[in-house]
């Protein structure tokens, strides 16, 4: 018997830049809080039979994603290049990630944070015109974080850093580019007016 006990008996070693979470392997019930018993630190030791440690890093993560495209109120089109995500756990909502998920942060980051990320930037977007989006671009670069940063808040993240590129469509740079000669154009016109009306008082 004291040898079945010892073969069980597991010991395991939790670094400072990692939580710990103490959990029963065959509870899974939300009631009992998926089994968990509580986070962890430094040295462990557990029965392996019954029991298994999962760990989270605290420390900061980086995400980058591919481009994701988002559709203005005017129907236009932009891809949202270099997506970059950083974040952490945050430690004392480790383990009600851990009861929800039950997966690693690679898997939430394909999973939730993703789809969090997509959902801000719809929502966000059907709320601007392809003008109001491109300028000023700080006004929905804003709305977009503060929906992530709510998001992903609620679920037990904090967000540090969230970083995009807006890339509008060909047409509308072209569009932009036409306006601003316009412009530039109309503005030489009028200094030659202007010019044209000085020589003529001075002669």
């Amino acid at each position: 018997l004291i040898v079945i006990l010892c073969g069980t008996r597991c010991c395991t070693v939790i670094d400072s830049g990692e939580i710990g979470i103490e959990f029963h392997k065959w509870s899974t019930s939300e009631k009992d809080y998926g089994g968990v018993e509580g986070t962890c630190h430094g040295w462990v030791f557990y029965n392996g039979y019954t029991t298994d440690i999962f760990t989270y890093p605290t420390m900061v993560q980086y995400k980058n994603y591919a481009p994701f495209k988002v559709t203005a109120k005017d129907g236009t089109i932009f891809n949202m290049d270099s997506v970059r995500l950083a974040y952490h756990v945050v430690p004392n909502k480790a383990c009600d990630i851990f009861v929800k998920y039950r997966k690693t942060l690679s898997e939430i980051e394909e999973g939730y944070i993703k789809t969090c990320i997509a959902e801000a930037y719809r929502i966000c977007g059907n709320s601007f015109t392809s003008d109001s989006l491109m300028s000023p671009r700080a006004e929905f670069e804003a709305s977009v974080r503060a929906k992530i940063d709510k998001s992903l808040g609620m679920e037990g993240f904090y967000v540090d850093e969230f970083t995009q590129q807006i890339d509008p469509p060909s047409s509308l740079i072209e569009m932009i580019n036409a306006k601003n000669r316009a412009i530039q154009s109309a503005l030489k016109s009028e200094n030659e007016v202007k010019e044209a009306e000085a020589q003529a008082k001075s002669a």
